[in-house]
C-alpha cells in the first residue's frame, strides 16, 4: 500500500520559513545578550585590576554670539572658554573684537555644569585689554581680508593666529602669557616664532647607499635586509626574497624612464613596528612614491600621503598620514578628499 503526502500549502511553507526565522533571530539575540554580558564582566575585571575612569557626557551647550558668524577655534582657560570666530561678511566695515572673540564661563547653580556669556572683564588681560584691543583693531584696518585662523596654548602661551593676507604664510599672531594662578597677561602682536609647527615626520628615514645594492640578472636594492626594491627594466618592483634571477615581486608599478641603472633610483626606508616604509624616486621623476611594507603579512600598498606627513601610532599599532590611516593589522583606510595643504598640528 502507497502512502500519499500531500504537498504543503504555500501559506503552510510561508508559516515554516517564518518560524525558522523567528527561531535564529531569537538564538542571535540570546548570543549578543551573552556577548554583552561577557564584555561588562571583562571590563569590570579590568578596571578592579588597573584602574581606569568611566567618560560620560554631562550636557550638551549652545554658543550664542551677538551677530552671525562662521565658528572658528575654541580654548580653555580655566574655567572659561575663549571662542574665536570669523564675521559673516556685509556686517559692517569695522571689525569689532566683540565680533571674533567672546568668553564663555561654566557655571554650575543647579549642580548641572552649563556655558553662560562671560562679560571681557571677567577674565582681565585677555580680551579687555587696551594694548590687544589696539593691535587689533590696527591689523583689521591695514589688512582688510584678515580672518581667524586658530587659537592654540603652547608652553603657557595663548596664541591667537590670523591670516592677513591670500596665503596661509601671510600670518600674524597675538598672544598672551598664562601664569601658574590662570591670570592671563597680553604680550604683543609678534608671536609668530612661537607659532612652530611640529616636525611633520615621526619617523627617521634611512638613505640606502651603492653598499646596499645586490647584482645579477635582475639587480636590486636590499632594504635591511627585509625586503628588496627595483626600478629598472620599466617597472618598480618589490620583492621578499633576495633573489637576482627572477624580476617578479609581491608588487609592481611602472615608472617613467624605462632606460635607468640600478643606482638612479633614490631609495629610503624608516621603520616603525611591523611596518617598514619606503620612499622611492625612479630616474627622472619629480614625486616620491612612498610605500608600506607589512613585516607580517607580506603586503605592500602604496601611501603618497606618507611623504606629506606621518605620525606614528602609540604603542607601534600604526601610523596615520593625511588622508587616511595604516595599522599593523594590515587594516588601511584612506579618504576621497583633498588634503593637499594640510599639515600636522599636536595640540
Amino acid at each position: 500500500m502507497t502512502d500519499l503526502v500531500t504537498p504543503a500549502s504555500d501559506d503552510t511553507r510561508a508559516g515554516l520559513d517564518m518560524g525558522t526565522y523567528e527561531v535564529l533571530r531569537a538564538r542571535l539575540g540570546e548570543q549578543a545578550e551573552e556577548l554583552a554580558r561577557r564584555a561588562e564582566t571583562l571590563n569590570a575585571a579590568r578596571l578592579k585590576v588597573f584602574g581606569g575612569a568611566e567618560l560620560a557626557l554631562l550636557g550638551t551647550e549652545r554658543i550664542h554670539t551677538a551677530a552671525a558668524c562662521v565658528p572658528r577655534d575654541i580654548v580653555p582657560l580655566g574655567s572659561f572658554l575663549l571662542f574665536g570666530a570669523n564675521p559673516a561678511r556685509g556686517l559692517g566695515s569695522e571689525t569689532r573684537v566683540s565680533d571674533v572673540f567672546s568668553l564663555h564661563r561654566f557655571s554650575s547653580g543647579d549642580g548641572t555644569p552649563s556655558l553662560v556669556t562671560a562679560a571681557p572683564g571677567d577674565l582681565p588681560g585677555l580680551v579687555d585689554d587696551t594694548r590687544f584691543r589696539r593691535d587689533f583693531a590696527e591689523m583689521y584696518r591695514y589688512f582688510r581680508n584678515t580672518r581667524l585662523l586658530q587659537l592654540r596654548r603652547v608652553e603657557g602661551l595663548l596664541l591667537a593666529v590670523f591670516q592677513t593676507g591670500p596665503t596661509v604664510s601671510d600670518v600674524r599672531v597675538l598672544r598672551w602669557r598664562i601664569g601658574a594662578d590662570g591670570s592671563v597677561t597680553y604680550v604683543d602682536n609678534k608671536g609668530e616664532r612661537d607659532h612652530v609647527l611640529p616636525p611633520q615626520q615621526d619617523v627617521t628615514w634611512v638613505q640606502t647607499t651603492r653598499d646596499d645594492h645586490v647584482l645579477g640578472r635582475h639587480p636590486h636594492i636590499s632594504v635591511d635586509g627585509e625586503v628588496f626594491v627595483s626600478t629598472v627594466g620599466g617597472t618598480l618592483t618589490v620583492k621578499v626574497d633576495n633573489d637576482t634571477e627572477t624580476r617578479d615581486g609581491i608588487y609592481s608599478e611602472p615608472v617613467a624612464e624605462r632606460l635607468q641603472s640600478l643606482a638612479d633610483a633614490d631609495v629610503s626606508y624608516a621603520r616603525t613596528g611591523s611596518l617598514l616604509l619606503l620612499r622611492i624616486l625612479p630616474y627622472k621623476e619629480t614625486e616620491h612614491r612612498h610605500l608600506v611594507f607589512n613585516t607580517r603579512t607580506k603586503t605592500v600598498v602604496r601611501l603618497d600621503g606618507i611623504g606629506q606627513a606621518c605620525q606614528r601610532l602609540p604603542d607601534d599599532q600604526g601610523i596615520i598620514f593625511p588622508g587616511g590611516y595604516y595599522l599593523a593589522t594590515g587594516a588601511v583606510k584612506t579618504f576621497d578628499t583633498d588634503v593637499s595643504g594640510l599639515e600636522f598640528l599636536s595640540l
